[in-house]
């Protein structure tokens, strides 16, 4: 056996041929100088025909995509010209320059499977984008024509509940109450549903500006604790941990936001606990949600919300599908309004560059958290 050959040093035209893929000595002018085998083949020429010829004969964008791969030190597809072949072909390419040398050493990669496979994937996206994008902008522009003859059954059904046709026996005023509650409840369903369609095909629009948040959050408790109270619900808030009033936001998604998961609360708990406070969250948490700041994290720009149902229960498949839109099982008997509110929320504070987080267990109730940067970016 020759135990030499394997301590010998290969030779640089072995390695060079060997290489995996394609490679090409081309000259600051843009002359191909050398090529190996794997390159040769790629191009389906021979050394012959390939040397002294321009880079640009090859591949799309010539000299100045080399330029550019150099100086942005990364790699770069182009469409490339192989002799014999109809089909468009394209090669990843990488580039580095040998100032001393006069030359730029580039390497060929055949990637035209999977680069016509993402552009075929990336077309049909594009048009199913715009089948949405139609299909909300006609739901959203007939949005009022169906809320209005909802509006109107509402109406006319309270008008008969108040005795405007005559006096009601018990029967007739029990349909008439039903149609009063399922036309107030389709209402309630599809408004947030049409917000979401605006919301998916950048059609809301948004009003950020400065507000003090604790005289809007007061103003929401104010509001709310008839309701908690009419009820015999406890409904608590804290907002004395908060180191600024201060916050630049839209305040009325804000304050569409925090009434939500209020309502969320009422209609589906008739006793407990109801809780509300806000703060600045601790550094720690921040770092641990991937929040980032303007260099250092400072708390002071943030504020950590947590409100609390403690007789609420969300089981195990709600929480898994709370935030999907599209995702109904159909097991739970939760009203749709619910995962509608839940969908809406989530959408409004990632616009606002924040996270929401909802917890739920047993003898605990459950939690909604959720944290929004509220100084201006």
């Amino acid at each position: 056996m020759d135990l030499l050959r394997f301590f010998t040093r290969p030779k640089k035209d072995d390695l060079f041929n060997k290489f995996p893929d394609g490679v090409l000595i081309v000259s600051l002018e843009g002359r191909i100088l050398d090529a190996n085998t794997k390159a040769l083949e790629m191009f389906g020429v021979s050394k012959i025909e390939i040397i002294g010829e321009f880079f640009s004969a090859f591949i799309d964008g010539g000299s100045n995509l080399l330029n550019k791969i150099v100086s942005s030190k990364r790699t770069l597809i182009s469409k490339a010209k192989v002799a014999d072949i109809d089909d468009d072909v394209y090669f990843e390419i990488s580039a580095s320059r040998d100032t001393l040398e006069q030359k730029v050493y580039v390497t060929l990669r055949d990637v035209s499977q999977n680069y016509k496979m993402q552009n075929m994937v990336n077309g049909q996206f594009e048009i199913a984008r715009s089948i949405i994008d139609e299909k909300n902008n006609y739901l959203v522009n007939i949005s009022g024509e169906i809320l209005s003859s909802l509006a109107t059954i509402d109406g006319f059904s309270k008008a008969l509940s108040d005795g405007v046709g005559g006096v009601l026996v018990d029967k007739q005023m029990k349909y008439v109450n039903i149609i009063n509650k399922n036309a107030r409840d389709l209402t309630y369903d599809l408004e947030k549903l049409f917000t979401i369609f605006r919301l998916e095909s950048n059609l809301y629009q948004y009003d950020f500006r400065n507000f003090d948040i604790v005289n809007l959050l007061n103003a929401i408790v104010k509001q709310y604790e008839p309701f908690f109270a009419k009820r015999k619900m406890l409904f608590e808030h804290n907002f004395s941990s908060l180191s600024s009033r201060a916050c630049f936001l839209d305040p009325g998604v804000f304050e569409y936001v925090v009434k939500s998961i209020l309502d969320i609360f009422l209609q589906n708990t008739q006793i407990g606990r109801v809780t509300l406070s806000a703060g600045n969250p601790p550094v720690a948490f921040l770092e641990r949600h991937e929040f980032d700041g303007k260099g250092e994290l400072d708390p002071s720009q943030y504020v950590l919300f947590e409100m609390k149902a403690s007789e609420l229960l969300l089981d195990e498949e709600e929480l898994q599908t709370l935030f999907e839109p599209y995702s109904y099982t159909g097991k739970n008997k939760r009203p749709i309004g619910m995962k509608l509110a839940f969908v809406l929320i989530k959408k409004f504070i990632k616009h606002f560059k924040g996270d929401i987080w909802v917890y739920s267990k047993p003898a605990f109730g459950t939690m909604v958290s959720f944290v929004v940067p509220v100084e201006r970016k």
